[in-house]
């Protein structure tokens, strides 16, 4: 993707997902850290990438609102209506 396209919706959300997923994950090891400093820093590392991730992410998608590019939705054409009548036959 080019540097000055935004990303579509389903990359925001997968982001912002896999954010959350770290922070849960982060918040799992702290919980059960019984293996002792090893899952207390692996624990920091997901939480720090996942809240980084949701950060960068929401800042992106509200500096391209506030921008106003962000993509419009293009309604799907109608079809002819005599498209059913013909089957491409003469």
């Amino acid at each position: 993707m080019p540097k000055g396209e935004n990303p579509s919706q389903v990359t925001v959300l997968l982001r912002l997902l896999c954010g959350g997923y770290l922070i849960y994950l982060a918040c799992s090891l702290f919980a059960s850290a019984a293996g002792g400093l090893v899952f207390y820093i692996a624990a920091g590392v997901f939480a720090l990438v996942g809240a980084a991730l949701i950060v960068y992410t929401l800042r992106g998608v509200l500096r391209s609102r506030s921008r106003g590019t962000e993509e419009p939705v293009e309604e799907a054409s109608p079809l002819p209506e005599d498209a059913d009548e013909t089957d491409g036959k003469e």
